[in-house]
């Protein structure tokens, strides 16, 4: 995870050892001031609450809390301030690449559709099914939520009422979930359910759930022109690396140029 770039800041603290460590770490910090310029001539900032949004990512993602993240840090020896100066120069250059590189990235309708057709299966939509849910911590609650809903109390009113999952405000809504994506026991208990099934209780991780079928939506793969959005966007993101060494590389020439000229 993001945890393990903390090597990539001990070598850049001298602890580099070795003439190919050492030029590695030189070539990084090169690198870094680069963008670090390129950054400030075109007004490029990373503000505070940005970069607080990316720490809490990352410490949900590792599944630690935020608090705790100096305390970690600390007991892997990094230092906080530095740890948090590398991921605010992360995200500027995300934001550097996505307002440089992709206005340089003029890619016909053709080059699209050819990669389109190349990835097809990326943007395949899967089969999937339209859910209501409703979670207690008994069975007996559970089955009481069913007699109700089948006696003809709307499914929402009593997700509302009694439900404890993570959907209860919205009436229990889930909104369509890929039917491959369902745990064993849910995606068996609507394989061939119409809309409007009501599904046995279920217990699964030890609370127990009932599902309402509201609609199905069989896979597809939709038209160029639908996805023409996303497909541009995936086609900059597998050659963003590319183009980002392209382009670093074309500040370090013009780098080179500037020295040359000033001692000439």
């Amino acid at each position: 995870g993001e945890l393990r770039r903390l090597a990539a800041l001990k070598e850049r603290t001298g602890e580099a050892r070795g003439e190919e460590a050492r030029k590695l770490a030189l070539d990084a910090l090169i690198e870094k001031a680069l963008v670090e310029a390129e950054a400030e001539r075109l007004g490029v900032r990373v503000t505070d609450e940005e970069l607080e949004q990316a720490v809490c990512d990352i410490c949900e993602r590792n599944r630690l809390e935020r608090e705790k993240l100096p305390e970690v840090l600390e007991s892997q020896g990094v230092d906080y301030d530095a740890y948090l100066e590398e991921i605010r120069s992360q995200i500027q250059r995300m934001k550097l690449a996505s307002r440089v590189l992709r206005a340089k990235l003029d890619v016909s309708d053709e080059a699209l559709r050819e990669y389109y057709l190349k990835n097809v299966a990326r943007f395949q939509e899967p089969d999937a099914v339209h859910l209501e849910h409703i979670q207690t911590s008994s069975r007996e609650a559970a089955e009481a939520a069913r007699s109700q809903v089948l006696g003809g109390a709307p499914f929402a009113e009593v997700a509302r009422a009694i439900s404890t999952g993570p959907a209860a405000a919205a009436g229990g809504d889930m909104g369509f979930v890929p039917v491959d994506s369902l745990a064993a026991p849910l995606r068996d208990a609507v394989a061939d359910a119409e809309p409007g099934t009501v599904t046995p209780v279920l217990e699964m991780r030890g609370s127990y759930h009932l599902f309402r079928v509201v609609e199905r939506r069989k896979g597809r793969v939709p038209a160029f022109e639908e996805v023409r959005d996303r497909i541009r966007e995936e086609y900059f993101r597998d050659r963003e690396e590319e183009l980002y060494r392209t382009w670093i590389g074309s500040l370090r020439e013009k780098a080179r140029i500037e020295v040359k000229r000033l001692e000439g």
